[in-house]
């Protein structure tokens, strides 16, 4: 950590927060206030995303660059996580951080814990006594996974790690644990929406609890929960903590309750070594049946495509394929993997099987994979009136950081799909979360359900979809708008049901 030098001015108070960031001293401080004349953090924050940060005299480029990371920044577009690879570090830093003796009680916070498709940097928020504080420093200082300590302040240690992630880690006592877990979540649109609620019953919302406006007095800030009851409204869950009227929802006690994981009834989209899959379909069984016990069925989509020649189940082989699911579902000794097949949606809005063959499949699938720059509605709202056709699958075609949504009017696609009763899909692998938030709850605003799929290639993937169940409970959507979280007996339903509706 730094060291302030014996001569070095004292550091003007509106600013002190500067003071806690590493190689930073009372003289670089004065220096930032008198020629940029700014006199808080949050007048400064708009001169250095202008680049005048680099123009006081004085300061060295990492001086700069560490008050940067320090206040966040230093981000680009490009130097975001996908939230999958952020969530896998987050719990290892909680597994190492959670091992020590100080530490009663750690969780992460921020976008992470609110779900959003894309991380800028790890929020983390630990409970422990202040007079642990430096001990804590000290080992995080000398973790495997730091490279150094940016910052550090009574509440506040800004570590940046060796992959160059940033982590901020937040430090709270138990009397304030939930109110410092509330306000360090976010988003910064809701936790404005939250003072004013607050404000308007005489309340003010701190990291270090709900106190009263004009005596300063607590009122609340052990755990999250109590602070939602001082407010006389519901609890809301974190992923719903975005830029939604969610407060009204709270204040007149109509908070959805979501869907969870362990709702899920089966996986939906799973591919095999028979096309572009690692994994033998009963290896898939044997795996899926014991680490997803909740699991009712499964469903075996192997890539079919009159476009590609590799790394697909071949029309000659799709019979082979379905004896040998009842082979497994025999020695199984029930009907657990279902035969379905996920097709290519091709530029003349035709199929890649006949719908003889079609109709055969338990659960079918149709997915654009190609023509990504046109306007693909007439497409997809084609697939809807194929009675054999189930589910659009990743129907927006977005690879985050990679490819762009193609251009669908989806207010005529959901209602298509609504109409005929087709199901969309969210596909949890980490670059697409497609359907994302805001379409999954305009398409269940329509009436459409939903399907969450993992969309696995290998064993490892199947843990996908617990990102795409945040997704859909970002889109507010409960159980009964998922649907495989019913048993395989709903499926069927929904399925006679679509052929009815394209009947009339």
């Amino acid at each position: 950590m730094k060291t302030h030098l014996k001569n070095s001015p004292p550091i003007p108070t509106p600013l002190a927060g500067l003071g806690n960031i590493r190689g930073i001293t009372g003289r670089e401080v004065n220096a930032i206030q008198e020629q940029l004349g700014v006199n808080s953090t949050r007048e400064l924050i708009p001169l250095i995303s202008n680049g005048r940060l680099e123009t006081v005299e004085g300061l060295t480029p990492l001086q700069v660059k560490n008050i940067r990371q320090a206040l966040k920044l230093y981000k680009n577009a490009n130097s975001r996580y996908l939230r999958w690879d952020a969530h896998l570090i987050g719990e290892e830093l909680l597994r190492a951080i959670g091992r020590f003796p100080e530490v009663e009680k750690v969780l992460l916070t921020g976008s992470l814990r609110r779900g959003k498709d894309t991380i800028g940097d790890i929020d983390i928020l630990v409970q422990l006594s202040e007079a642990d504080r430096r001990k804590l420093l000290y080992k995080i200082a000398r973790m495997p996974q730091t490279e150094g300590i940016i910052a550090a302040g009574p509440h506040h240690f800004c570590v940046v790690l060796r992959n160059q992630m940033q982590v901020d880690i937040r430090l709270a006592t138990n009397k304030y644990f939930g109110a410092s877990l509330l306000y360090y979540t976010g988003s910064v649109k809701y936790n404005t929406d939250m003072d004013e609620l607050a404000a308007s019953k005489g309340l003010k919302i701190t990291p270090t609890g709900l106190v009263d406006s004009h005596t300063g007095e607590y009122v609340a800030g052990e755990k999250e929960e109590d602070i939602y009851r001082k407010l006389q409204i519901d609890f809301i869950t974190p992923e719903l903590r975005e830029n939604h009227d969610i407060l009204n929802a709270a204040a007149g006690h109509h908070v959805p309750p979501l869907v969870t994981f362990n709702q899920l009834k089966g996986d939906m989209q799973i591919h095999t070594n028979w096309s572009d899959g690692a994994e033998s379909i009963a290896s898939i069984a044997q795996y899926l049946s014991h680490a997803f016990p909740h699991y009712h069925y499964i469903v075996i989509t192997d890539h079919v495509s009159a476009s590609r020649d590799n790394h697909i189940l071949h029309t000659e082989d799709i019979f082979r394929q379905a004896a040998e699911i009842d082979r497994i579902n025999a020695a199984m000794g029930y009907d657990y993997i279902k035969k379905g097949a996920e097709i290519d949606i091709g530029k003349d809005d035709n199929t890649t099987l006949p719908d003889e063959i079609l109709q055969q499949f338990d659960w079918v699938i149709a997915s654009i994979h190609s023509d990504f720059s046109s306007d693909n509605t007439s497409r997809l709202i084609k697939m809807c009136e194929n009675p054999y056709i189930h589910c659009i699958g990743h129907p927006s075609g977005r690879l985050i950081g990679i490819r762009n949504p193609y251009p669908v009017n989806w207010d005529e696609v959901f209602t298509r799909a609504a109409a005929t009763g087709t199901a969309m899909e969210i596909n949890a692998r980490p670059k697409r979360l497609d359907l994302n938030d805001t379409l999954v709850r305009q398409a269940a605003d329509k009436g459409v359900k939903i399907v969450v799929n993992s969309d696995a290639r290998n064993l490892t993937d199947f843990d996908f979809v617990k990102m795409g169940i945040s997704t859909a409970r970002r889109g507010a959507c409960n159980k009964t708008d998922i649907l495989n979280t019913g048993c395989w007996d709903e499926i069927e339903k929904f399925k006679a049901t679509k052929q009815q509706l394209l009947k009339k």
